[in-house]
């Protein structure tokens, strides 16, 4: 009776120690899941992060370019406040302006190519750069532009003789006031046109020539012992 006892006890504490085991397994087992998932869940959020900062940086470069965009609308946005401003004064003032600023000089300019001009883009300025007279000193050969001395109205004429295709443009403060399309018929000759244009100018107007904003040029503008490509002002 008392060892049949005993052994019943010996497997009552044999089971539980059984179970007690097992579950201390089952539990290890779930840390180590757990201690996974951390890492995983871990791994996720650095990843997330890092995608945070990458999406902010873009962002604050962004705002910088939005915000230098800005700036270069509000430069555009002042000049041609400045120009529309100068060409809408009263014209009682615009006549006591005129009337101010008449020079008794004359006011001529004439320039010219030394050579042939290849390689031209869209929207480039001719830099004539053979210049025969300016009166005022008002030309620069960098840009091939002329700044107006006298408030008054001018003539302007460019002569561009063409092999090939090149249409140009007059323009008055960057804006178009007249248009040539000179083009050869295709058999190696050039073709030469002249533009002319009367213009209500006033002092400090920027006036050029250029190649056709909206068209490809192709060909050569030419200079030679034969003809060459001019541009000229005066006053009238």
């Amino acid at each position: 009776m008392y060892r049949t006892t005993m052994v019943k006890i010996w497997l009552v504490c044999f089971l539980i120690l059984g179970f007690a085991y097992q579950s201390l397994a089952t539990l290890e087992t779930l840390q180590d899941e757990v201690t996974l998932l951390k890492g995983a869940f871990q791994r996720q959020i650095d990843e997330l992060t890092k995608q945070v900062y990458a999406l902010r940086e873009e962002v604050d470069g962004l705002e910088k370019e939005n915000f230098k965009k800005d700036q270069e609308i509000a430069g555009f946005q002042a000049m041609f406040d400045n120009i529309f401003q100068a060409h809408s004064k009263p014209q009682s003032e615009n006549k006591a302006t005129i009337d101010k600023r008449v020079s008794t000089s004359p006011v001529a300019f004439y320039a010219c190519f030394n050579q042939d001009v290849n390689y031209l883009g869209r929207n480039q300025n001719l830099a004539f750069d053979r210049l025969i007279t300016d009166s005022h000193g008002r030309y620069t050969r960098s840009s091939g532009s002329y700044r107006i001395p006298v408030t008054g109205f001018y003539v302007i004429t460019w002569v561009t003789p063409v092999v090939g295709n090149i249409p140009f443009e007059l323009t008055v403060n960057g804006m178009q006031r007249g248009r040539t399309d000179p083009s050869n018929t295709g058999n190696g000759a050039s073709q030469s046109t002249t533009g002319v244009a009367v213009l209500s100018l006033y002092e400090n107007d920027v006036v050029s020539i250029r190649t056709n904003p909206g068209a490809s040029p192709s060909g050569v503008l030419v200079n030679n012992q034969w003809q060459d490509s001019c541009f000229s002002l005066w006053k009238i």
